[in-house]
């Protein structure tokens, strides 16, 4: 919290001010930004502005920050993760088991920060690239996480009728391509939109020797591809880590033979500001 005294005024005044102020907040639930007391000559004013919460939306973009930097929308994600075991319960469902295993790390439903729209994520486990500074460590680990069978996944996605897309992390996806055809190929008949983020570049990914990695990418729609550069780490970066990773339209860039970037149907510069009424 930012606090500005314009001119002179006495600090006993200026201490009784900013705690009444923090309490009037405070009983609202609200969080103060700044409060700037000016002294007028016959009268002092204090302004006091919320934290905006247009601010902290913005910061779901984050998506790989530093650990202290992490932002609250990403905490709760890994916070809201669903418990392997919880899997089990699930695959009760599952009308028959597909004998395609999967190694996951965990599941997230109804996520806000892993592509546009309300998602379900599928984060797998085990991952060759080993970013410093990844948002992910524990699902590095190839002999980590839980196997459970492809059909235990497709009963819990769509988690609900708002979903409009599933994301693919982790982990290294591609290095579970085949297992995650089947995820993707039941995603796409519901009418789903599928993303992967992926530590391979684009480049590698065509080139890469397993079949089922073609496969997986024709299946997607939007791919993220890098490895995370902490160096190059950025709050303001839309759906990625760090600047040097790209948002691809596999659609495109397979039919052109060059990299097409996705780009957002409304570019966020074009969209109107919220108007908050307090």
């Amino acid at each position: 919290m930012q606090i500005i005294v314009n001119g002179v005024i006495e600090q006993e005044l200026a201490d009784r001010l900013v705690a009444e102020e923090k309490e009037t907040f405070a009983r609202q639930g609200k969080k103060i930004a700044k409060i700037v007391i000016t002294n007028l000559g016959d009268e002092v004013e204090i302004k006091t502005y919320e934290e905006s919460p247009i601010r902290r939306i913005r910061r779901i973009t984050g998506y790989l920050a530093e650990t202290d930097r992490w932002n609250a929308p990403k905490l709760a994600e890994l916070r809201d993760r669903v418990v392997h075991t919880n899997l089990a319960v699930r695959g009760r469902l599952a009308a028959r088991e597909t004998g395609v295993k999967l190694r996951l790390n965990g599941l997230t439903y109804e996520s806000v920060v892993d592509g546009p729209g309300l998602r379900d994520v599928v984060f797998v486990q085990g991952c060759p690239h080993r970013c410093p500074g990844c948002h992910n460590p524990d699902s590095w680990d190839f002999g980590g996480g839980t196997e459970v069978d492809v059909a235990d996944v497709l009963v819990s996605l769509p988690s609900s009728p708002l979903i409009t897309g599933v994301t693919f992390s982790g982990g290294e996806p591609f290095c579970q391509a085949a297992a995650l055809a089947e995820v993707a190929r039941h995603a796409k008949a519901r009418g789903l939109n599928l993303w992967i983020y992926t530590g391979y570049t684009w480049e590698e990914l065509l080139d890469h020797p397993d079949p089922a990695v073609l496969r997986l990418l024709a299946l997607a729609d939007v791919v993220v591809d890098g490895r995370f550069v902490q160096e190059e780490a950025y709050l303001d970066l839309p759906f990625r880590g760090s600047a040097n990773q790209r948002l691809i339209d596999v659609r495109e860039s397979l039919n052109t033979g060059n990299v097409v970037l996705w780009e957002p149907a409304v570019p966020a510069e074009n969209i109107p500001p919220v108007k908050i009424v307090r």
